[in-house]
């Protein structure tokens, strides 16, 4: 004969589990996503409110748009010229949930104490240091005690950084005016400064005369090349763990269509919206793949890429203290993304050199 209590505790035991069955069976009540979501991206010297790179793609091609139009969320974006710094701004007034943007002032933006989370690398591009012919610049070393033009606080700085340093040189060597893209442009363009170290946006400067290009990265990982991220904040994240989701997809079917060779054409049209000329765009995309400026793995390269730049920020005072770059990183978004489109080959991982990874 079973004993009272034995029969009492296995009652409750079969009670308590039909309960818990009770509340597996009931699915998770689907988030609601917010009213808007806001998205900041890198600007451009034309102002126009259109991005480059894959960010431009998704907002051109309304991969958003059309991923939340059924559930009435409207998509607010900006694409302003102060670029990284005023990313960061707008970040830090609660103006924007998402941005993508250079890896300086990412790392400049959590030194601050912005919560951020990064989701997704926005590529590389290759920076460029042009001269005026006149200015006897012929190479890195020539550039000392001139006066050079770069927006401070955005991934250009550290490009020139790095780039000084492939010349023996540092920024002590010479003379840095902080101008934004456009007026770089002016004043190469009427002598005021003696070089420039900027993106694709002084190629039509280039093929004008205006200047040369003494130093490129182009073609190569080698240091000063240009990077970013996609981030969202933490609170975002936190409360919209699905919508993050889907705007990861997004993103991520936009970096697959934009690194497809069969679609190069079509991806310059829709950079040319930014105001740079298509030639150029085509002419900085020359002799490329596609896939490998547009890949947004959270790789070694872009890993040391960021931890470099951490360490870049601390020796010049930007940020005060370190952080944990692996703790910044979450690349769970972005894994499931890739596995949900089945484009795991569309990219190819790269190690801390910036080669493919065997």
């Amino acid at each position: 004969m079973s004993h009272p209590i034995s029969r009492t505790f296995g009652r409750r035991l079969l009670i308590a589990a039909a309960a818990l069955a009770a509340f597996v069976a009931i699915p998770a009540r689907a988030e609601t996503p917010p009213d808007v979501i806001r998205l900041a991206g890198q600007g451009n010297a034309a102002g126009k409110p259109y991005g480059s790179a894959v960010i431009g793609v998704v907002r051109a091609k309304e991969y958003l748009e059309k991923e939340f139009a059924k559930d009435g969320v409207k998509i607010e974006w900006q694409f302003p010229r102060g670029t990284g710094p005023a990313i960061n701004e707008a970040l830090a007034n609660g103006q924007a949930d998402f941005a993508n943007y250079g890896g300086l002032p990412n790392i400049v933006g959590r030194g601050a104490g912005l919560k951020t989370k990064v989701l997704a690398s926005y590529g590389t591009n290759p920076s460029y240091l042009v001269a005026r012919p006149d200015r006897g610049v012929g190479k890195i070393a020539d550039l000392k005690g001139k006066k050079i033009a770069v927006s401070r606080g955005t991934i250009n700085e550290l490009a020139l950084n790095r780039v000084l340093a492939q010349g023996g040189l540092t920024e002590k060597d010479v003379t840095i005016f902080d101008l934004q893209s456009a007026d770089q442009v002016a004043a190469v363009t009427t002598g005021d400064v003696d070089a420039v170290l900027g993106g694709n946006n002084l190629l039509p400067l280039v093929e004008k005369g205006t200047v040369k290009t003494v130093y490129s990265t182009k073609g190569s990982p080698a240091p000063g090349s240009l990077f970013g991220s996609f981030i969202v904040t933490e609170a975002f994240a936190s409360k919209y763990p699905e919508t993050t989701k889907r705007v990861v997809k997004a993103f991520v079917e936009a970096a697959a269509f934009a690194s497809d060779e069969k679609n190069r054409d079509a991806v310059l049209d829709i950079w040319a919206l930014t105001g740079v000329p298509r030639e150029a765009l085509a002419n900085d995309f020359a002799g490329d793949k596609l896939a490998d400026r547009l890949s947004p793995l959270l790789d070694d390269f872009y890993k040391t890429n960021i931890t470099n730049g951490v360490t870049f920020a601390l020796e010049n005072k930007l940020i005060k203290t370190s952080f944990d770059v692996n703790q910044w990183i979450d690349p769970t978004y972005l894994n499931a993304a890739i596995k949900e489109l089945g484009v795991e080959k569309a990219w190819t991982a790269r190690n801390a050199k910036g080669e493919p990874q065997s």
